[in-house]
Order: structure tokens, then C-alpha cells, then sequence
């Protein structure tokens, strides 16, 4: 039986010198493929998670939009053209600082002057470890109102709020343009108990309007919980001009 073991070896260690034969894995090296194995796994379902949130968005009368800051294009200001570059460059601070911490912007000024355009570059360019969200407040408003009789749209509406205050990273939209003059006390309602239930969390708002103008049509404790408190983190594009005729 020795001899015959011996031969065995001597024959397994001369095909693997041949390169006909390939060395059996150790212990450790099986553990490590596991592990990757089961890394990659894990990474695959997080990015699944976090994509469930941004194909739930409500984008309102438009399209799926996308922007980036490349996209920006200071030249169409005009004499503006470098108030739109400092603009844009406060928004690229904001995003950067962003992966970093979470907390609340704001975005203000005319219609058309990219306010939705450098919310949206500043989510494309986060890392992709932050879930992200956009919805269009008119949009929620009135999908809200018209779920009242369809029991479908209410099942469908309580999964996009579950998000809306789940995600890291969510777009309000028309911050303020939502609001009528007989739904205002039940939109101001939605809005308190969303800005609630994010503390902690970032939520970008978009709005026509500065924050004066948004205390005559909401209350302070709803602002107060998303109107960012720091000013680099409040972008005023209000010297800007409409640009979609352009």
C-alpha cells in the first residue's frame, strides 16, 4: 500500500507539473469564494432596494428626466452667465458634501431657470450607495385627491409615500405650486407628516418661491422641518431668466 500511495503522489505532483491537472483549492481559498459569493449577493439585492425607489418617482406631466452638471450651459444666461456658473457650482459643493452627510436644500427662483434641471444633476451625481427619489408635489397632490374612490391607486399611493419616506435623497418638486386654495389644509397635512417622518434624511425642494413667500402658505412647523437652516445649502437662482424659450 505504500509503494502504491507513494506512486499516486508522485503521479499527482508530475500532472501538475505538466499543467494537466489543477491543484485542489485549500479550506481558506474555498472560504474566501464564499465570501465574495455571497458579497456579490448582498450588493446586488442593496442595489435592487435602492433602484425601487427612483422607478416609483412621479414626474408629473413630464417624462423621466435626467441631468447632469455637464448638461448645464451658463452661456444661455446670458449677462447672467456667470451668476449661472456660481449657481451651478454651489449646487456641485452641495452634492459633494452631500455623500458625506444628509440634510436638507433648497433651490428658488423664477419659472424655467433650471431650478428641477441642478436638483436632478445633484442626485445623478451621488454616490450610488444613496437611495434616490424625485416626485412632482402636484403630481402626488393629485393623484392623493383621485385616489379617494379607486382602491387601486390608494394601494399603489401608500407604497410611493412608504418611499417617500424611506429614501435617503428625495426631489419635492414645485415646492408651493401644489397648493389650492380648498386643499390647502389637507396638502399642508400630507407635507407636515412627510417632513416629519424624514428627519435625518435629505429632501431637496424646488419652489417659485423663497421662504417668505412659502410662510403665507404653510405653517412653521411644516417649514421648519425643510427649509434648510444653513444658507450655502439654500441655492437662489431668482437673478437667473426663464430659458425654456430659448
Amino acid at each position: 500500500m505504500g509503494n502504491l500511495s507513494e506512486a499516486m503522489e508522485k503521479l499527482h505532483e508530475f500532472a501538475l507539473s505538466k499543467g494537466t491537472l489543477k491543484a485542489m483549492p485549500t479550506q481558506a481559498e474555498i472560504a474566501e469564494k464564499k465570501r465574495l459569493e455571497h458579497d456579490a449577493i448582498i450588493k446586488s439585492w442593496q442595489a435592487q432596494e435602492r433602484a425601487k425607489y427612483f422607478k416609483a418617482s412621479l414626474w408629473g406631466d413630464e417624462a423621466e428626466r435626467s441631468f447632469t452638471f455637464q448638461d448645464w450651459e451658463p452661456a444661455m444666461q446670458g449677462e447672467n452667465e456667470q451668476t449661472a456658473r456660481n449657481v451651478a457650482n454651489q449646487a456641485y459643493k452641495v452634492m459633494k458634501e452631500l455623500d458625506g452627510q444628509l440634510f436638507n436644500v433648497m433651490l428658488y427662483g423664477k419659472a424655467g431657470t433650471g431650478k428641477t434641471s441642478l436638483a436632478l444633476a445633484i442626485i445623478s451625481g451621488l454616490s450610488e450607495e444613496r437611495s434616490k427619489m424625485f416626485v412632482s408635489l402636484v403630481e402626488w397632490r393629485d393623484m392623493t385627491y383621485q385616489s379617494f374612490h379607486d382602491e387601486k391607486l390608494q394601494q399603489k399611493l401608500a407604497v410611493i409615500e412608504k418611499y417617500m419616506r424611506e429614501v435617503d435623497v428625495l426631489v419635492l418638486d414645485d415646492f408651493g405650486k401644489e397648493t389650492q386654495k380648498e386643499a390647502k389644509e389637507k396638502v399642508a397635512g400630507m407635507l407636515f407628516r412627510l417632513a416629519d417622518a424624514r428627519k435625518g434624511k435629505a429632501t431637496i425642494m424646488t419652489s417659485n418661491d423663497n421662504a417668505v413667500a412659502l410662510a403665507n402658505k404653510y405653517d412653521n412647523a411644516t417649514l421648519s422641518r425643510l427649509i434648510p437652516k444653513n444658507p450655502q445649502h439654500v441655492i437662489a437662482m431668482n437673478k437667473l431668466r426663464d430659458v425654456r424659450e430659448v
